[in-house]
Order: C-alpha cells, then sequence, then structure tokens
C-alpha cells in the first residue's frame, strides 16, 4: 500500500510540473525574461500608437489653422474691395465728390463680354433631339 501511494504521489507532483512547464516554461527566470520582454515590447507599440495619434492631431489642427487663416485673409480681401466700390457715405456733399473717370472700352472687351454672357445651347438629350 505504502508502495503505490508513493508511486501515485510522485506521477501528480510529476504531471503539475509538467504542466507548469507547459504553461510557463523550464526555468523560472527565462519565465520572468519572457514577462519582461512582452511588457516590453507591448509598452513599445503603446508608445508608437500614442505618437502616432498626436502626430495625426498635429496634422488636423495645422490643416484646420491654415484653412480658416486663408478664409479670413479672403474675407478682407473682399472687405477692402468692397469698400473700394462702395460709394462714399451720403454726408459729403455733391460739390465735394470727385468726377467719375470715363470708361474706354474696346470692342475686343465688348465681343470677350458678349462671348461670355451670351447663352450657350444645350446638347441635345437623347430620345428629345
Amino acid at each position: 500500500m505504502d508502495f503505490d501511494s508513493q508511486l501515485i504521489e510522485s506521477v501528480e507532483v510529476r504531471r503539475e510540473r509538467l504542466s507548469a512547464s507547459f504553461l510557463f516554461g523550464l526555468n523560472p527566470t527565462e519565465r520572468r525574461w519572457k514577462d519582461r520582454t512582452n511588457f516590453f515590447v507591448y509598452g513599445v507599440i503603446l508608445a508608437a500608437l500614442a505618437c502616432a495619434f498626436c502626430v495625426g492631431i498635429s496634422f488636423i489642427v495645422n490643416i484646420i489653422g491654415n484653412w480658416l487663416a486663408e478664409r479670413e485673409e479672403r474675407d478682407q480681401q473682399q472687405q477692402q474691395r468692397n469698400a473700394h466700390v462702395q460709394p462714399p457715405p451720403a454726408s459729403q456733399g455733391v460739390e465735394n465728390r470727385p468726377a467719375p473717370a470715363s470708361a474706354v472700352v474696346s470692342p475686343a472687351d465688348t465681343t470677350v463680354l458678349a462671348a461670355l454672357t451670351a447663352p450657350t445651347p444645350l446638347p441635345p438629350t437623347p430620345g428629345r433631339s
């Protein structure tokens, strides 16, 4: 009976050792090394993702900032154009107004303007020629 119980216990211990070595490796220091290496690799991957996220956010903010600056510049140019086109305020008298400059239009300009404003015929649609 004593031999049988010892044999059963030894088989049980061997199974535990085999399952532990299968799950965790044979050498406990090697197991620690693998765990630390895994943590390091995961940390590097996480740091790379964080850097990529920051670069992406910076890129988007830069694009939006450039767009807003261009829009503001266009608005300022439009306001300047409108300021030059608008007549002077009504508070000034008629005698203070400068005489309008005579506009000289060449025949070539008239032809180009007429060509631009003339309605263009639409192409025939299939089935309704």
